[in-house]
This record gives C-alpha cells, sequence and structure tokens, in this order.
C-alpha cells in the first residue's frame, strides 16, 4: 500500500502553525508599546510585538490548527477524550478571566492556542504517513533553534557593549524616568542583571534561551551521532558538517548563558540518549517523571534551608509555596495567567525575596491560572512527554519520504519566520553589522534546514531524530519547571510546539492499522469554535488593542514634543490631554488597566507643573480615580494601589485631602504587600503629620521589619543613611 501523501492545503495549514510558534520565538514583545518610560525623555514606541500583533500571531496558530483538526481528528481513547474535556475547560478558564482584562485576554490566548496547535500537530503527523511533514516539522525546528542561537552569539559579541554603554550615559535620566533613586536597591539589583553578558535571544531571559538551545543541541547530537555513518554517502558529509557545527553552536551557548538548570538540563537530556538506546521501554515513564523529579527536588531544597549557599532551587521553593497557597485560595478557575504576581504578594513565604510574575513553573502556572481545569494542560503535557518516549521503543519505518515537499515546507517556515522577525526589527536596527547579524541567522537557519532534511531522508537517522526528539522533550519538561519557558508569550507556544513534534514523530503505525477518523459532526464542532476564535482575535480583539496602542503613541509623541518646547505649562497641559487619552484606550474592550495606571501617572506629572489650585485639584482627582479603577483587577492591583497612594500624599501635601486620606490610600498597599518598604515609611511620615505619633513609630518599625526581611539579597535592603532615621523614629515603637 503506497503511502498517502498530505494535500497542499493541509502543509499550508500545519505550516501556519509553525510560522506562528517560530514567529512567537522570533519576534520581541512588550506588554506596553509605549509609556513604560516617561514620553517626556522617550515617546519611541517598542520595536516588536504588542499584544494588539500578539494576538494576530495566536489567530495564524488557531487557524492552521482549526483545519488541521477538522481533517485529522481521530477517535480517542477515554483517556484522551478526558485529556480533550479538561483542555476545553481550560480554555472555558481562559475565556472567564479574559473579560476582566486584556493583560488576562492576550497571554492566555497564547497558553490555549499552544496546546491546542499542539494536539492539531500530534494529529497531522500520524496521519501523513510517508513522514514528510514530520522530517519538515523537525527540520523547521532546528532552522528556527539556529537563528535564535545566532541571535545569541550577536548579543555577546556585539550588542551587549553597545547597551551598557548607553545606559551608561543616560543613566541618571533612566533612573529618574523609572523613579529609582541613584543607587538606590531598584536601581543596583537592575544594574546587576545589565552587566551580565548573556544571550537571551528573543526571549529576554537567558533561562529560557537555554531551554530552546539546549533541546537543539541534544537533538541533533542525537542525529549525528546515532544515524548509521557507515551507510552515510558523499552526498550527506556536508550536511552532517552543517548540523555538527550547529549543534556546537546552540551548546555552548547554554554554557554561555550561566544558567546552571539549562546546562543540567542538557546534561540530562544526553543522559536520556544514553539510556534511550539500551532500555527504550524505560523512555515513556522517565520522560513522563522527569517533571514530578523536578518538583519533588526543589521541595527538597526548600526543605534544607537558606542555610545553604545555592539559592536559585531555594527562590524556586518559594514561588512553589506562593503558588500552592494561592491555589488553595482559589481553587475553581484559578487566579487567571496575568494574576499571580499580585496573589504571590499576599502569599509568598517571609524569606522570598521577590515578586515575580511567575511560579517558574509549568505545572504550578497552570495550576494556579486555570485552578482545577487546569489539570487538563498539565495531563496533557504528561501525555506528549509519555508519547516522545513511546515512540522510540516502536519499530521505526522505513519508507521513502519526499524530500523536496518537505525541504520546501521547512525552508517556507523559516524564511517567512526570519523575515518577519526581520521587518519588526527594523526600525531599531540602526547600522550594516546589525542586519549582517539578521541576515546571517536567517541564512544558518535556511542550511540547517536544508540538511537536516537530507539527514532524515535516510530512516536510520529518523531512529536517531526520534531519540533526540525525546531528549529534546526532556529538556523541555525539566527546565519548564525550573523557569518561565510555558509562560513567556515569546517562548510558551514555542514549547508546546517542539513537545507536540517530539510525541507526534515517533508516533508512527502501519498504514494498514490507520486510526479511525472521528466523526465528521465531532470534526465539525471542534474546528468550527477554533476557527471562529481565529477569526474574533484577528477581526476584534486585535484592532482593538492596536487602536489603544495608537491612541498611547499618539499622546507619547505629543507630550515629548511639549517637553522639547521648554514651556512647562504647556507640557502641563499635554501630560492632562495624554491622560485622557489613555483613560479613553484603556476603557476600549478589552480593558487595558495597565494604561489607566500610567493615565494617572501622566494627571499626577500634570498638576506637579502648574500652580493653579484648582486645576491641580481637578487632574488629581482625575489622578485619583483613575488609579482607583486600575486596582480593581489582578494584574494592575498592586500598581494602582501604589498609584492611588502617591496621589493621596500629593493632594495632602496641597491640602486637597488629610494626611489620614494618605494614610488610608497607604494601608491598602500594604494590604497587598505587606513588604513593601517605602510604603512603610511613607506610612509612617503621614502618620506623623497626622498626629499620631506612636502609629508612626510603628510604621517606621515595620518598614525595619519588612527590609529585614530581603537578607537573602542585600541588594534589595536600605542604605545606612536610610536605616539610621528609621530606627531614630522606632526606638519607641510599641
Amino acid at each position: 500500500m503506497e503511502p498517502r501523501e498530505a494535500s497542499l492545503v493541509d502543509r499550508i495549514a500545519l505550516g501556519a502553525v509553525l510560522v506562528a510558534a517560530s514567529a512567537r520565538a522570533l519576534v520581541a514583545f512588550a506588554p506596553l508599546a509605549v509609556f513604560d518610560l516617561d514620553p517626556a525623555l522617550d515617546a519611541s514606541p517598542f520595536v516588536g510585538a504588542a499584544p494588539g500583533e500578539s494576538v494576530l500571531i495566536d489567530s495564524l496558530a488557531l487557524a492552521g490548527a482549526g483545519w488541521v483538526l477538522g481533517r485529522s481528528l481521530e477517535v480517542l481513547s477515554w483517556a484522551g477524550r478526558i485529556i480533550a474535556c479538561g483542555v476545553l475547560a481550560a480554555a472555558f478558564a481562559f475565556g472567564w478571566h479574559s473579560l476582566s482584562d486584556a493583560e488576562q485576554l492576550w497571554r492566555g490566548a497564547t497558553w490555549i492556542t499552544g496546546a491546542v496547535a499542539a494536539c492539531a500537530i500530534v494529529m497531522a503527523l500520524r496521519r501523513d504517513h510517508s513522514r514528510t511533514l514530520a522530517v519538515a516539522a523537525v527540520a523547521a525546528l532546528v532552522g528556527v533553534g539556529v537563528i535564535m542561537a545566532v541571535r545569541g552569539l550577536a548579543q555577546m559579541l556585539t550588542e551587549h557593549q553597545s547597551m551598557v554603554a548607553y545606559y551608561e550615559t543616560t543613566r541618571e535620566a533612566f533612573l529618574r524616568a523609572q523613579g529609582w533613586l541613584v543607587d538606590s536597591p531598584q536601581a543596583l539589583a537592575y544594574e546587576r542583571r545589565l552587566h551580565q553578558n548573556e544571550p537571551t535571544a528573543w526571549f529576554g531571559f537567558a533561562n529560557v534561551f537555554a531551554t530552546a538551545a539546549g533541546g537543539v543541541a541534544v537533538l541533533l547530537g542525537s542525529i549525528v551521532l546515532l544515524r548509521d555513518t557507515q551507510a552515510e554517502t558523499r552526498r550527506q558529509i556536508g550536511p552532517t558538517v552543517v548540523l555538527v557545527l550547529a549543534g556546537l553552536v546552540c551548546a555552548g551557548l547554554v554554557i554561555a548563558s550561566g544558567s546552571k538548570g539549562g546546562v543540567a538540563a542538557v546534561a540530562l537530556g544526553a543522559g536520556v540518549i544514553v539510556v534511550a538506546r539500551r532500555h527504550r521501554a524505560w523512555m515513556p515513564w522517565i520522560l513522563a517523571g522527569l517533571p514530578l523529579v523536578v518538583l519533588v527536588a526543589i521541595a527538597v531544597r526548600g526543605a534544607m534551608g537558606s542555610e545553604w549557599g545555592e539559592r536559585s532551587l531555594l527562590f524556586r521553593w518559594h514561588y512553589l509555596v506562593g503558588a500552592a497557597r494561592t491555589l488553595a485560595g482559589s481553587p475553581a478557575l484559578g487566579v487567571g495567567p496575568a494574576g499571580f504576581q499580585s496573589a504571590f504578594l499576599l502569599t509568598r513565604p517571609e524569606a522570598s525575596v521577590e515578586e515575580v510574575q511567575s511560579a517558574h513553573a509549568a505545572i504550578p502556572d497552570l495550576l494556579v491560572s486555570f485552578g482545577v481545569v487546569g489539570v487538563g494542560l498539565v495531563a496533557l503535557q504528561f501525555v506528549l512527554a509519555w508519547r516522545a518516549g513511546r515512540g522510540i521503543a516502536t519499530t521505526r519505518d522505513s519508507r521513502a519520504i519526499d524530500e523536496r515537499a518537505a525541504r520546501e515546507l521547512a525552508l517556507a517556515v523559516v524564511a517567512l519566520t526570519g523575515v518577519v522577525s526581520i521587518a519588526f526589527e527594523a526600525p531599531a536596527l540602526d547600522g550594516a553589522e546589525a542586519f549582517a547579524w539578521r541576515l546571517g541567522g536567517l541564512g544558518a537557519g535556511l542550511l540547517v534546514s536544508i540538511s537536516a532534511v537530507r539527514t532524515l531522508a535516510s530512516a536510520d537517522a529518523r531512529g536517531a531524530a526520534a531519540i533526540g526528539l525525546a531528549a529534546l522533550a526532556a529538556v523541555i519538561v525539566v527546565h519548564g519547571e525550573v523557569d518561565m519557558a510555558f509562560f513567556l508569550p515569546g517562548s510558551a507556544m514555542w514549547m508546546w510546539v517542539a513537545l507536540a513534534i517530539a510525541a507526534g514523530f515517533a508516533w508512527t503505525r502501519d498504514p494498514s492499522s490507520d486510526g479511525q477518523l472521528a466523526p465528521r459532526w465531532l470534526r465539525i464542532a471542534i474546528a468550527a469554535p477554533t476557527l471562529l476564535a481565529a477569526a474574533g482575535l484577528a477581526l476584534w480583539v486585535a484592532p482593538a488593542l492596536r487602536l489603544q496602542d495608537a491612541l498611547a503613541v499618539k499622546a507619547a509623541r505629543a507630550i515629548h514634543e511639549r517637553a522639547e518646547s521648554g514651556s512647562a505649562a504647556g507640557l502641563a497641559q499635554s501630560r492632562a490631554d495624554g491622560a485622557l487619552a489613555l483613560r479613553a484606550a484603556a476603557e476600549i474592550w478589552p480593558a487595558r488597566h495597565a494604561y489607566g495606571v500610567r493615565a494617572a501617572e501622566q494627571w499626577q506629572a500634570a498638576a506637579a507643573l502648574v500652580g493653579d489650585d484648582a486645576i491641580t485639584h481637578d487632574w488629581l482627582l482625575h489622578a485619583a480615580e483613575a488609579a482607583r479603577w486600575s486596582a480593581g483587577v489582578a494584574p494592575t492591583a498592586f500598581g494602582g494601589r501604589l498609584a492611588g497612594s502617591l496621589i493621596a500624599i500629593r493632594r495632602a501635601q496641597l491640602g486637597h485631602a488629610s494626611w489620614e486620606e494618605a494614610a488610608v490610600a497607604l494601608e491598602a498597599v500594604l494590604l497587598i504587600n505587606a513588604r513593601h518598604t517605602e510604603s512603610w515609611i511613607r506610612l509612617s511620615d503621614a502618620l506623623a503629620r497626622s498626629g499620631d505619633v506612636s502609629g508612626a513609630r510603628a510604621a517606621a518599625a515595620m518598614a525595619l521589619v519588612a527590609d529585614d526581611s530581603y537578607a537573602l539579597d542585600p541588594l534589595r535592603q536600605l542604605p545606612d543613611s536610610r536605616r539610621g532615621p528609621l530606627m531614630e523614629r522606632a526606638v519607641r515603637a510599641p
């Protein structure tokens, strides 16, 4: 029986999913297009993708996945049906949270899209009996991975030095725009990270980059080392050299990243390759059990306490404790994909020194975000890992692939995503060298993809690739429990898709035992909502988010122009007008409460520039209302309360409100973050001004207690010049 080729439309649909996942990994992303800095200093919009572009990428992936599922969805086992229901339940929880805030929407959309795309890829690869799509998917995967690696090289060799030099020349202005004092704990912590010369690619985090680069490295290493070299022809020598060099670069960058977890994950992946050659039957259970082993290791490290020098896993234990407490408080539907940070401020252990957005572990992140229904997504990860190991225990097929079709699909994916990445970055590429690095990375990715297709045309090389993909899956599921690989918008979908390729590539069967397609009505029932969701994101949500950003960019540019004119009155009015525009943008559905916080800040800044008491009073009232509105949802609960407290202090200073009201606003901040040292200090001042001397002393004492709680990170503690006055005030505290 001749193997059936996938149709052109099927290949295009699968390509759309791969392009979307790859574009996620090759395009920088920011939650706000502008107003991350004071626009009076810099009104340049972020060069990369904002939430509007984010949901457009998701819509592309959903459209491709919907078509694939409609064409390839098979009858599922009872376990498969339970997992499918769990994924649908998680999608419902995402929809519930997305009604409250845009950040919940765009972040959750990426997570759910990644899971749906993973299901579609597995179904597509199972039904491509010629293995052509599977080979193309692997070739695209390693090609994109090499593009990431070249970007990492560029960062280490050229970009980092330029970035540090620019910061040094604009240090005071930058810190002032952030609201940080020179040599403050915040500034010192930022500079500590800034001066680390490490590759991050487009992710922004060395640990996440190490996950991707390490997975590609072990995959390439397995293909090169485990295939039958005795049967190698002269035609295959060149591709082999290319794959060897690519694997060495990826592995070297994992070491250069300084990621201890990344290096350990790569070593574990190498161990998986060794074990898989002798004990293939063990591999499904090993891969499925590895995430649990990692979580147990973190728990053991937490039990050892802070006396032992290693703190990376200790901090992750703190995140797990906070995640468990958060889940216990919101077990039904969780706190949403963007709600962890606000919850963690309330549930973190006393020794924790960070206010993180994520639990830095895929399983806790999914459970905290979606509650008990997140179990479906967790189960899907376990099943994909298990299948990646199960496939290499079966007999490999020796059927030929359509090498030309595989090459065309792989090159199309790599070329499209590489061009899209360069197009996004082009406005910020200020020299021939920067373009050369980007084009060089694209060329290297294309060359590696061609070499991978040619190598995998051999059946024995496909067997080696199956083992390498199991090792890649091991790297992903292990390091996914100690970093934010499944959390960040740039990496989450890529990790899901890579895991699905590992599962689907090895999940081979004889054509005569082809699985039965699901009934047509069920395929339509699954595909139609997926396609409708893709259309809704592209035609409704994305335009709304882009409109919000357009209003914000226009306001920022107006503020910047007035700032350059030197007119304080004009700048004040432009800030107030900008705040009004930001508030209007924030209220467009899906509500963007982050812009509400920025509106409050701009009204407050405008009020500081005018001498008219009536105008100041009016603008500060608008600022306070915007801050209250933003404080009503999880993603901006702390930011909104903090802005509101500063506005309340300013109103009290001007006599527009009492110091008791300022104290109430500060207490609201401390209700959500009881260890915010600056707010305790401000509360002490407010109580002293209101005449509550004992309360002021108690607040000063609490500021010292909060400061002491950051003992594991001395850079976050107050300098002696600030602790001295606090100790004097608190000396008679009850």
